[in-house]
């Protein structure tokens, strides 16, 4: 194994063994709560020794692989690897953390490192499987929000048609947007019980975080840092406004985890350098979307905790405008500045062009680099070289149609009323969907991973929910009739 750079190499053993904890903490909880899913007609006293020679096994393989440099990053790989085969959740979970995290960037010329992607894809697909099998599970979770998402993966390739680059798009289809909507009905099937959503957060959380401590370390102790003057990290979140976009979709599940912690003091003071931490990166950014995305997450949070809802307007108009403000203030070149928003306002209206002069399938899957000189005249702005919509919601709809958007938003809606319905035992949701819903309002995720691992976390949790706010009116109603009867 060859790592990069120290930093970046014990940063990594720090995370994936911290996940490690999270995970043994979480199967010890099921056990002690009575949650945990057990296998009926199979003899625990032949799971353990088998799990544990799996370990070994897998460790051994690892350590004469990656030598004395993979004593520590071995053992946690083998003990998730473990993990993953005991129960599904673990590996879906584990399969999000290396999808995230993407080792395979730091570690450079490592074969084995290089192919995990693909061997712990194999892996999840069937822990999951074969969990089905064993126990006689032959079934899927499926609701309105899932429809949205296969009919939106389905019409996205039929849109590759008119893309006039098949090759190229098709790669790029199964490459890129196809993982996120694997991950999604991943995350959804594997979570039966409210509890269940726990190691697939935490995997969101530690993935980000070590991207957050990567950027970190790259622009204020190695000076890299992008035009401007701006924040930057490694590999593909290198780009400053997509490293912003992440952190801000993680702080509310991050300080939901604080919640264990009873002292009110240090929850509150451990809170603080949290978010503190988050913004302070965020605006190092200098993402004006990502600013107006903490204003927003500011805000949300003070909307739902006001007792008084008129109050609560007042605060939300005043904290946009404080929001709005805060982004004048960002330390960005005018020049470049002003190039920036003239630019986005040329790609924005060739996106609506394109997708309402091409309403059915929109110009194609991949297809609005190309289309963008013909619906522009000519004139592509300052940013030339970077082609892009720079709007999730606009981008699906030039490339995907009137048809396509709608099936995108219609993703979105469902999943915010999952995420209204837990909002009093769970902001993190919808906090969650409304700050990074606006920072990707000026960012192209239409494709990225991101948006689906929240997207597939909210309608899992959600699901139970729901389940519950359908029986109150029936009982309600039950009542009522009752009481009539009675008088």
């Amino acid at each position: 194994m060859i790592a990069g750079d120290d930093f970046l190499f014990t940063l990594h053993q720090f995370i994936i063994t911290t996940l490690c904890v999270f995970f043994m903490y979480f199967a010890w909880r099921d056990q002690a709560a009575g949650t945990f899913d057990r296998l009926e007609h199979v003899n625990l006293k032949f799971i353990g020794p088998l799990l544990i020679g799996i370990f070994l096994g897998v460790y051994g393989l690892l350590l004469n692989e990656w030598g004395s440099l993979g004593i520590v990053l071995g053992f946690a790989f083998a003990f998730l690897i473990t993990f993953s085969i005991f129960d599904p959740k673990y590996a879906v979970s584990f399969f999000i953390f290396l999808l995230i995290s993407r080792p395979w960037e730091i570690f450079k010329n490592d074969q084995m490192m290089a192919g995990m992607p693909r061997d712990i894809f194999i892996l999840c697909f069937l822990s999951f499987i074969g969990h089905k099998i064993i126990r006689k599970r032959f079934y899927f979770q499926w609701n309105l929000a899932s429809a949205f998402v296969l009919f939106f993966a389905i019409w996205t390739f039929f849109s590759i048609i008119p893309s006039f680059q098949l090759v190229g798009a098709l790669i790029n289809y199964n490459e890129i947007f196809i993982k996120g909507i694997i991950v999604y009905f991943l995350i959804v099937n594997v979570v039966d019980k409210k509890e269940y959503i726990l190691p697939v957060q935490s995997a969101l959380v530690l993935g980000i975080t070590e991207k957050a401590a990567m950027s970190f370390y790259n622009s204020f102790f190695l000076g890299k840092v992008a035009d401007g003057e701006r924040l930057t990290s490694v590999g593909i979140l290198e780009n400053s406004n997509d490293i912003a976009a992440i952190m801000i979709l993680v702080i509310p599940f991050t300080l939901a985890f604080l919640k264990g912690i009873t002292v009110s003091f240090f929850r509150y003071l451990l809170g603080l350098i949290i978010f503190s931490f988050y913004a302070y990166l965020i605006w190092q950014s200098k993402s004006r979307g990502a600013v107006l995305g903490v204003g927003t997450l500011i805000v949300g949070w003070f909307w739902l905790k006001a007792q008084n809802k008129k109050m609560a307007t007042i605060i939300v108009a005043l904290g946009m405008l404080l929001s709005v403000g805060a982004m004048s203030m960002i330390k960005r070149n005018a020049e470049d500045v002003e190039g920036s928003t003239n630019n986005r306002k040329i790609y924005w209206t060739a996106a609506l062009n394109m997708g309402i002069r091409h309403p059915l399938l929109g110009v194609g899957y991949d297809g609005y680099p190309l289309n963008l000189l013909t619906y522009t005249d000519g004139h592509v702005g300052t940013e030339g070289k970077h082609k892009t919509a720079h709007s999730t919601w606009l981008l699906a709809l030039a490339e995907t149609g009137i048809v396509g958007f709608c099936f995108y938003v219609g993703i979105w809606i469902f999943s915010l009323r999952s995420a209204w319905v837990m909002r009093k035992e769970h902001p993190e949701f919808i906090l969650a969907m409304l700050s990074y819903g606006t920072a990707i309002t000026f960012l192209s995720h239409t494709y990225m991973l991101y948006p689906y691992i929240l997207l597939g976390l909210t309608v899992a949790s959600g699901q139970f929910y729901l389940k519950d706010e359908v029986k109150v009116p029936t009982k309600g109603l039950e009542a009522a009739v009752l009481a009539k009867g009675l008088h």
